[in-house]
């Protein structure tokens, strides 16, 4: 049986952040490949974090070529659909609009696969966005990564989007079940984005020490729009240096051997989906301290794997820290029910059957 040729137009790393490694387990899927035929156009325009947003002739450059790239794609190959994981706001969004268009002027069926949010506020707010989002999505599929991020798009598109959780890869990475006898030591993995809550956490750190608690804690994650120089200069200026390891970008291996030695997760973020960070510190059996953002209330329920704070609320994550310190047990529970959720849920083998069932689903649709 003929394998369904679709075009795959993604971001891809670098730069590494959680779409972009989306996408890349999405190409290297061995069972995806199996059902699916993979013509893959890379969106890739940047290479550092801090250079995404940024207008430069170089973008300009690199949207010419990938535009003539697709013309020739579209001209030379048939597709049965083109999965567009399209930029939900900012200027890359208008830049992804003229993509679209090309798409539409091929009567190209697309589906949509929205890593971001914001769409409610931006076409709330304008209306040539709110024209801009119907054109986009009129007639086509979306995914979102959770049902509570329909809501985003309920404004903008007719039909009720498909669901579809992020996974990764489970690495079976021991970690014994027991009461820590040293002290708390607590770990922030992602981007130094303001929007992640980095500012937050080592507020909320510097709060926790001055209420008398002895911890430790670990940041992890590359210069975006907070550099790693500034975090040292806080930890310096603060007198930090006995609580706060600054330890740059770490992946793979580096990655969850830091992990495996920490106890609890913080991430106070103020404008996220579905972090995959969560994800890498549920299989590690870490209780998460986070927010009420995106998909993160379908990921950790307050008291059960973890604890919800207030967004952009210093006291409130300073008060979680201080529970799991004053209670280790705590600390062993709420980790043993995040590997169990993650185990059920959240798997790269889980995520692919579901993306194959989805993508399925949508061209059963258009037949």
């Amino acid at each position: 049986m003929k394998k369904p040729k679709i075009l795959f137009i993604m971001q891809l790393p670098p730069p590494i952040h959680g779409a972009s490694m989306v996408n890349l387990a999405i190409t290297q899927s061995k069972e995806i490949n199996n059902v699916f035929d993979l013509i893959v156009l890379p969106l890739n325009f940047v290479k550092k974090i801090d250079d995404i947003g940024k207008a430069s002739f170089l973008k300009v450059w690199y949207f010419i070529k990938i535009i003539f790239k697709l013309l020739k794609l579209l001209i030379t190959k048939r597709f049965d659909l083109v999965y567009f994981t399209i930029s939900p706001i900012g200027y890359a969004f208008y830049r992804d609009v003229i993509f679209v268009a090309v798409l539409k002027l091929f009567r190209k069926k697309i589906v949509f696969h929205l890593h971001g949010k914001g769409i409610k506020d931006k076409s709330e707010k304008s209306r040539l966005d709110m024209f801009l989002y119907k054109f986009v999505f009129k007639n086509e599929h979306v995914i979102t990564l959770s049902k509570r991020l329909n809501k985003d798009v309920e404004h903008v598109y007719s039909k009720e989007p498909l669901v579809l959780n992020n996974g990764i890869t489970y690495l079976d990475i021991k970690k014994e079940f027991s009461v820590k006898t040293d002290l708390t030591v607590f770990v922030y993995l992602s981007n130094l984005v303001i929007s992640k809550g980095i500012k937050v956490f080592l507020e909320a750190i510097v709060l926790t020490k001055s209420k008398g608690h002895n911890f430790k804690t670990k940041i992890i994650g590359n210069s975006a729009d907070f550099s790693i120089e500034e975090i040292k200069d806080f930890v310096k200026q603060k007198e930090l240096s006995d609580y706060v390891a600054v330890l740059g970008p770490k992946y793979g291996d580096e990655k969850y051997e830091e992990l495996s030695t920490s106890d609890v997760f913080v991430f106070p973020t103020q404008n996220d989906c579905f972090p995959l960070s969560i994800l890498e510190a549920m299989q590690m059996q870490l209780p998460v301290i986070s927010t009420n953002q995106g998909a993160i209330p379908d990921i950790i329920s307050h008291n059960i794997n973890g604890l919800i704070v207030m967004e952009n609320n210093v006291e409130d994550v300073s008060t979680a820290m201080i529970q799991y310190i004053d209670d280790k047990r705590l600390i062993v529970k709420h980790g043993a029910n995040n590997l169990q959720k993650f185990k059920e849920n959240f798997t790269h083998e889980k995520f692919e059957e579901n993306f194959i069932k989805v993508i399925n689903v949508i061209l059963d649709e258009n037949l």
